[in-house]
């Protein structure tokens, strides 16, 4: 056993001077594991609906900080929390479930204006940022701050308010955490059929779970991302082994540069590490 080992990790004369592990077969191997994970994740979608999912640790007073946070960074006043604006966050958040949708527009032609409208807040300008499957507030703040159309609503110095929803639920077959950002400037500076604009004490917005039997949530995506890396971070290690015991035994071969295949490894494993989760709206 020790010996089969040494021979997957150290090159050596009876491996012919490259380890096993970096044999054609063996990547060839690991190609198609995970690919056979990838296409066991769409199977698990389509076989039983909401199995998999994000697990997400967002919450409504972390978006509310982080976006006032980009707005100090320009020296424009914080938004406000108000109520009536995060139940209507919270109403949309639960149609694109109920009506499976992901959209600012739902197909029966119910607009964001709608839901303003739904809890009473009139306004004299609104605006909605959206998004879905990320796993942490920071990710999805940075992802809205580079898309000009959501970083326009979050930095808008005629918005005063802001409300959020965050709900989980099912979408498209696929367990997924929504989040619904509401701005607005109350008009004549009162809200009809409003709460209070909730200042210094904030009680912390809940997370809706509209799910009548939850299951446990797994994240597709993140089981994609530790297979992949756990892969790259073997080849990785194993090359430089390579590379260091033929360095050191001046070990001449017909074969590529280890370096060079360290290098294409670690670009991949960067782009897998940074690959954009989530998507907005």
């Amino acid at each position: 056993m020790k010996q089969f080992i040494s021979r997957l990790f150290i090159p050596q004369e009876s491996n012919n001077y490259r380890a096993l592990l970096l044999h054609q077969s063996v990547l060839g191997l690991f190609i198609a594991i995970y690919l056979l994970n990838q296409s066991l994740i769409r199977s698990l979608t389509l076989i039983k609906p909401g199995i998999l999912g994000y697990s997400s640790e967002i919450t409504a007073d972390k978006v509310i900080n982080l976006t006032n946070a980009e707005r100090q960074k320009l020296g424009l006043a914080p938004l406000k929390l108000n109520a009536s604006l995060s139940e209507s966050a919270r109403l949309k958040a639960e149609d694109m479930f109920k009506n499976n949708y992901w959209a600012h527009t739902s197909p029966a032609g119910v607009t964001p204006w709608d839901f303003f409208k739904a809890v009473g807040y009139h306004y004299s300008v609104a605006g909605e940022n959206l998004a879905k499957d990320f796993y942490d507030t920071e990710s999805m703040v940075r992802a809205w701050m580079k898309s000009p159309t959501h970083r326009a609503n979050i930095v808008n110095t005629k918005y005063q308010e802001i409300g959020i929803g965050v709900v989980n639920g099912v979408l498209g077959g696929i367990k997924t955490t929504l989040v619904v950002q509401h701005f607005g400037a109350p008009l004549n500076g009162s809200v009809a059929g409003s709460g209070p604009i909730v200042g210094a004490e904030v009680p912390p917005v809940p997370i809706v779970n509209i799910e009548t039997n939850p299951v446990p949530q797994f994240s597709p995506l993140l089981i994609s991302k530790i297979i992949g890396i756990t892969m790259f971070l073997l080849i990785i290690s194993v090359l430089l082994v390579d590379g260091y015991v033929t360095l050191r035994h001046q070990t001449r071969r017909l074969t590529g540069s280890s370096a060079g295949h360290v290098g294409f490894l670690a670009i991949i494993l960067l782009l897998l590490l940074f690959t954009r989760q989530g998507s907005i709206f």
